[in-house]
């Protein structure tokens, strides 16, 4: 287990925090972290009808502030406040954020990751790559169309781990930007170099620029798919990611961090 005072990250830093519901227990949950939620996320916790949707929200919630009470000791778990741009991403309120933290949240079957950075621009996007997709209509509907072909040229075995591949890295950019699906997935484009390269090209209408981003692959596990995006600039690329595994309200430890793909 990990203990420490207070844990630092450095602007050459990605934290990846995950749990794994399994983990945790539903009735233990509503026991001691229930009065966490704010009023509109108790709301649509209680609107939820699946005990394991409503774990699913509990335990996302609980890794995000669990994990921000180890960067600032003085803010208890249950006392951080969130504010929320236009499009829903939630940020700290500026009066808490004295370490200039930011974050991205994602969950997925039973896999609750979060990405904790200094840079306000950072996405994360985990899915269950198990599911089968209707990929030829999908992707021929929201990826480019090098996407799209470069897709459905691989073999028909190859097509469900490629599809998840590019799905999990829109995702983790459209989040980094904070304005979800308003930014059309087809406006940017992901290509693959050898085993472990990715590049990324955007159309002109994004405004955006390739060189000011920085992108990872990681690995999550046979079932699952994970990106991160962060948009560090030329001047300050991240050149650590470290990871941590929460098993319980206040227990943790670290765990190795595996990129598959980076830009």
């Amino acid at each position: 287990m990990t203990f420490v005072k207070e844990m630092r990250i450095e602007k050459s830093e990605i934290h990846l925090w995950q749990l794994e519901q399994a983990d945790f227990e539903l009735s233990s949950l509503q026991r001691h972290c229930l009065a966490w939620l704010t009023e509109l996320e108790l709301k649509r916790f209680q609107r939820l009808q699946f005990d394991r949707h409503r774990k699913q929200l509990l335990l996302g919630r609980v890794l995000m502030r669990v994990a921000l009470s180890n960067y600032d000791r003085s803010i208890a778990a249950a006392s951080w406040n969130f504010t929320y741009n236009d499009y829903g991403k939630p940020a700290i309120s500026e009066e808490q954020n004295s370490a200039s933290l930011h974050f991205n949240l994602s969950h997925s079957a039973g896999k609750v990751v979060l990405a904790v950075s200094r840079f306000k621009n950072i996405g994360i996007d985990v899915e269950c790559a198990r599911k089968p997709r209707r990929i030829a209509a999908i992707s021929q509907r929201y990826f480019s169309k090098i996407e799209a072909d470069e897709l459905l040229i691989l073999p028909e075995d190859q097509q469900q781990s490629r599809f998840y591949d590019l799905w999990t890295l829109k995702e983790a950019y459209i989040k980094a930007c904070g304005k979800g699906f308003t930014i059309p997935l087809q406006h940017f484009s992901y290509g693959f170099l050898g085993d472990d390269k990715l590049t990324v090209e955007f159309d002109a209408q994004l405004y955006d620029v390739e060189s000011m981003w920085q992108l990872w692959q990681l690995s999550a596990g046979p079932d699952f798919k994970l990106a991160i995006a962060a948009k560090t600039g030329k001047e300050g690329l991240v050149h650590r990611l470290s990871g941590w595994r929460l098993i319980g309200l206040d227990k943790f430890f670290e765990q190795e961090v595996q990129v598959v793909r980076s830009k």
